[in-house]
């Protein structure tokens, strides 16, 4: 059954009142086979399942509604309080589609656990019987792939609304979100209706990543940080202090420990990354306890052999628009003015070379060649000085990001 006029007006009450999760509440409708709701109360949800729900976070122009997929995995019914409650959340950029696939891979390799029986009628192939002898889930984890299919349709990062002749807002910018009975624009509202109505404003959730375009950006301040960067086993962490209104930050400011992931650049999907990150979440559920047994904490060494740990970002810009010509690749080490490339004209005369201005590994490098004056080629991961860490640590807290984290 198609959406009805019912589910754009429950979208309509949630941006205009918000939501409290006390239990999840289905509009009535289904859309392509899936029920769609308003509210989601993980005690509610069958156990020992994976479940799919559909949430309406606002309606467009016209009133066309949105929607998002939402995956729910929940193992026995008394895991939803004494096990983990973890969230894996996805393309809130538009243009990031590797962390699309890696949630969507993760709920497939779930489902051939032979953990939860609910689904075996369309998940392993085993009977109840033997999908629960190896052991029923602990825990429950809500899964969203998208967060953002508005920007994945348009092939943009960020969140088109049509006032004033339109305008992109960056999503990862304006968490926890404000309804509109609080003054919020629809953008604020679409983030208040997932932080809300999905993550039940934290009751939901006591652990959370959030996938993006392998790094890892990550608050060490707060405790359990550290340990869910260090088991991704990325290729750089990046102690960072966070972006108001980011996912990461908002979760990490209350209280939930949280860190974001990086998969590569936009638009592509690269398996070797997308495996790397499914691997990694299957690390973290084995180290919260989420397959049974006893609490194996510290029982996984994480592998940071490969692992570049920084503190600070140094970008490489030009002076000049033109061609740039790229001596560095993602990864590499560099020294402190080490020449790393160089631009030209379109005759192919040589207006500039290209400098690294720190000492440290090469995190990413522009593809384009096309350049205008002002663009950022090259981004290089270093470490500061403690002095230097400690003035941009408390430059954050006083303007007010991470309120409340010692």
């Amino acid at each position: 059954m198609l959406p009805s006029t019912k589910t754009a007006l429950l979208s309509l009450t949630t941006l205009l009142l918000g939501t409290t999760t006390s239990q999840t509440i289905y509009t009535g409708d289904t859309l392509q086979g899936y029920p769609i709701i308003s509210s989601l109360d993980i005690t509610d949800v069958p156990s020992n399942t994976i479940s799919r729900f559909w949430l309406s976070p606002a309606s467009g122009q016209g009133g066309l509604p949105y929607f998002l997929p939402i995956f729910v995995a929940r193992g026995t019914e008394e895991s939803a309080n004494s096990g983990t409650r973890l969230s894996l959340s996805a393309s809130i950029h538009g243009d990031e589609l590797n962390p699309v696939a890696v949630v969507q891979k993760i709920f497939a390799r779930l489902n051939e656990t032979g953990r939860f029986p609910g689904n075996s009628d369309h998940g392993s192939g085993k009977s109840d019987e033997e999908s629960s002898a190896g052991g029923l889930f602990n825990g429950t984890i809500i899964g969203l792939p998208t967060q953002n299919p508005q920007g994945n349709l348009l092939n943009q990062r960020n969140f088109f609304t049509s006032a004033s002749n339109g305008f992109f807002t960056n999503l990862n910018r304006v968490f926890p979100g404000v309804t509109i009975a609080e003054g919020g624009g629809l953008p604020d509202a679409y983030a208040a209706a997932i932080w809300n109505g999905v993550w039940g404003n934290t009751s939901n959730v006591d652990v959370a990543v959030d996938f993006r375009p392998l790094w890892c950006y990550a608050d060490y301040r707060l405790d359990g940080v550290q340990r869910l960067a260090e088991l991704l086993e990325p290729d750089m962490i990046k102690i960072d202090p966070g972006e108001p209104g980011s996912i990461e930050t908002t979760w990490v400011e209350a209280g939930v420990p949280a860190i974001t992931v990086e998969i590569g650049p936009g638009n592509i999907w690269n398996s070797t990354l997308i495996n790397r990150t499914v691997d990694y979440a299957f690390r973290l559920m084995e180290d919260l306890v989420m397959f049974g047994g006893s609490s194996s904490s510290g029982g996984i060494v994480p592998d940071l052999s490969e692992t570049y740990i920084v503190t600070n970002f140094s970008g490489t810009a030009v002076s000049y628009s033109g061609w740039a010509e790229l001596d560095v690749g993602v990864l590499e080490e560099v020294e402190e003015g080490q020449v790393i490339g160089r631009v030209y004209n379109s005759w192919g005369d040589k207006l500039e070379d290209l400098s690294a201005a720190v000492s440290g590994r090469v995190l990413d490098v522009l593809v384009d060649p096309a350049v205008e004056a002002g663009t950022g080629v090259a981004t290089i991961g270093y470490n500061a000085t403690a002095s230097e860490w400690y003035i941009r640590v408390m430059r954050s807290v006083l303007s007010g990001s991470r309120k409340g984290i010692a």
